[in-house]
């Protein structure tokens, strides 16, 4: 049964309905980089509210050991529709991410969109799972959306706030951030990757 907080959006009808204003038609080109840059290599890896994203069949086409967990029916239908289609292995896991727990850490962690789709309030509860979620000296690959609109999804993720929110207590961040990647008229990306301590 889901928590309270991650019912209260819809995401179930969202989908249904083709509401799905923040999807991509192709990667994610923050992803893109990393791959090409050798920064996210084969490994275990986690993909947290995946959605319907092309980036967990492009990771288990590349060698990884994917798991992706999403609360809605539909995108999880939808994801393991396209990865049987072209007979590539993953997990694919419908559960409410405030619930489930995985059976043992990770390597690393892709977080595309699902910090910024959950409600600010319960924002502390799910960075302390992705701490436990990585092995330690595991990456966390996680997109910060920068919004010029009040409310959300998606919610504005401010930087100064990240930065309290996955302390240099329990993480490793880097020296310096990349260039922001425009996503859609008021909405921009910040891309990081951070270590887990």
């Amino acid at each position: 049964m889901p928590s309270p907080v991650t019912q209260s959006i819809d995401w179930e009808s969202r989908y249904r309905d083709g509401a799905t204003g923040w999807e991509r038609a192709g990667l994610n080109p923050s992803f893109v980089a990393w791959r090409e840059a050798g920064a996210l290599a084969s490994c275990r890896i986690l993909v947290p509210g995946a959605g319907r994203s092309p980036e967990p069949l492009a990771l288990a086409e590349a060698g990884f050991d994917v798991t992706l967990v999403d609360l809605s029916a539909t995108a999880t239908a939808t994801q393991r529709a396209r990865l049987e289609r072209l007979h590539v292995k993953a997990l694919v896991v419908q559960a409410d991410i405030l619930q489930w727990s995985p059976a043992a850490p990770f390597d690393a962690i892709y977080d595309q969109a699902c910090l910024c789709a959950l409600p600010p309030a319960i924002w502390p509860d799910y960075a302390q799972r992705l701490h436990r979620w990585l092995r330690p000296g595991g990456g966390l690959y996680i997109l910060f959306m920068q919004s010029t609109r009040a409310g959300g999804p998606p919610f504005h993720c401010d930087l100064t706030a990240m930065r309290e929110l996955f302390p240099t207590s329990a993480w490793v961040w880097p020296e310096a951030l990349p260039p922001v990647v425009e996503h859609s008229p008021g909405l921009a990306e910040q891309s990081a990757v951070l270590r887990s301590r």
